[in-house]
C-alpha cells in the first residue's frame, strides 16, 4: 500500500509551501507523517503514524498543537477518524477503502 501512497504524498508536496509539506520519517518499523494543516484561521501541527502492520491496522493521528476542546479528540491528543470517541479497536477502518491520506483528510475535517 505504501508503494502507492508515498508517490501520492510526494506529488502533493510538489510546489507546496515548505511549512505545509508532509514530511516522512521512519522510526523503527513505524512510518511517521508530520505535517501542518490550516482548516480555518489556525495552523495545527499533526503527525500520523503508520505501524508496520499498516494497512491492516489503521493509522493513528495525533494533534501536536495543544488543544482545549475538539469533540473528536481522545486521550493524548489523538484524533478519532470516524465518529466521536472511536478508537483503533472500535473504528470502521477498512484497508480496501481507506488510506493514510484519508486519515489526513479526516483530521482536517475535525479541526475545521
Amino acid at each position: 500500500m505504501l508503494s502507492v501512497e508515498i508517490p501520492v504524498i510526494e506529488r502533493y508536496n510538489d510546489g507546496r509551501d515548505s511549512a505545509f509539506k508532509i514530511r516522512m520519517v521512519r522510526l523503527g518499523s513505524t512510518l511517521v507523517l508530520r505535517y501542518c494543516l490550516k482548516p480555518g484561521h489556525n495552523v495545527y501541527q499533526l503527525e500520523t503514524r503508520l505501524v508496520s502492520s499498516y494497512p491492516t491496522v489503521p493509522p493513528e493521528t495525533r494533534v501536536l498543537t495543544p488543544l482545549k476542546h475538539c469533540p473528536h479528540l481522545l486521550e493524548g491528543q489523538t484524533l478519532c477518524l470516524w465518529r466521536q470517541g472511536s478508537t483503533r479497536t472500535t473504528s470502521r477502518w477498512d484497508p480496501a477503502k481507506f488510506t493514510s491520506v484519508f486519515a489526513i483528510q479526516a483530521a482536517w475535517r475535525w479541526l475545521a
